[in-house]
């Protein structure tokens, strides 16, 4: 796999509006569903969280621009600058001298700005998937539009929630080494390097009973004894990490 290059400028600042909508339950919003529905029922790289930090940024920085379009000067659009600079991403400059309005730059560069926001969604994305505590928040949060969306009929089983998908080498390895190989409830060693009398097994964090989704970002990885302990009431996970030393 080619490396990625990721700055992080900027990127802290968007990860916690991300947390913070979360959190404060915002669903997603002017989405493209066609995108959400894919998603949701097989697992793609192009994952629920990706399209919701591009949402979230949008939207966030489109009210930003619209409301607080007066306090917008020179230098605080020169920082955008730079970052679409970071991004090698060519934007037409505001021309401060004609007393324009923020948000028609914004407006008339909006597929700019949706280019620089898919950017960022990568490197938000690295930083928030390993959180699972996030995780759980935000599948709980995506529980609530998988509800409320018209899947295909043939996306769905009888009790109308999505159909399990066969989970993918790629999404298994990611996950596996988010977790180290250890458990996430109990930390038992599921490498097989030094135990080997336990299975892996790759659980929904957000049961798919409970309008869970076949996402990447609803996986983790648990031992055969606490997954099948687990209760089906509601999403679970734990707050235990391998430290690096």
């Amino acid at each position: 796999m080619d490396l990625l290059e990721f700055k992080f400028d900027n990127i802290y600042k968007l990860a916690d509006i991300v947390d913070n909508c979360v959190k404060a339950e915002i669903q997603i919003w002017n989405y493209n569903e066609e995108y959400f529905i894919n998603s949701a029922t097989k697992f793609s790289k192009d994952t629920l969280l990706h399209l919701y930090i591009v949402t979230t940024a949008f939207n966030h920085y489109h009210r930003y621009f619209r409301k607080d379009g007066d306090m917008i000067d020179e230098v605080s659009i020169e920082e955008w600058y730079l970052l679409f600079e970071n991004y090698n991403i060519n934007i037409e400059p505001i021309e401060f001298d004609d007393n324009p309005e923020p948000i028609d730059w914004f407006e008339n560069n909006s597929d700019k700005f949706a280019e620089l926001f898919n950017y960022m969604a990568e490197e938000v994305f690295y930083i928030l998937f390993a959180n699972r505590q996030f995780l759980l928040e935000f599948n709980n949060l995506i529980a609530l539009t998988v509800k409320e969306t018209n899947f295909p009929t043939k996306s769905l089983n009888e009790k109308g929630t999505i159909k399990r998908a066969y989970i993918t080498k790629w999404v298994k390895t990611a996950v596996y080494h988010r977790e180290k190989g250890r458990c996430v409830f109990c930390n038992t060693d599921l490498t097989g390097l030094v135990n080997t009398l336990t299975n892996a097994n790759y659980d929904h964090i957000v049961p798919l009973d409970k309008y869970g989704t076949n996402d990447p970002c609803n996986i983790q990885l648990a031992c055969e004894s606490c997954n099948k302990s687990k209760s089906n009431k509601g999403g679970t996970t734990s707050n235990l990490y391998i430290p690096w030393w």
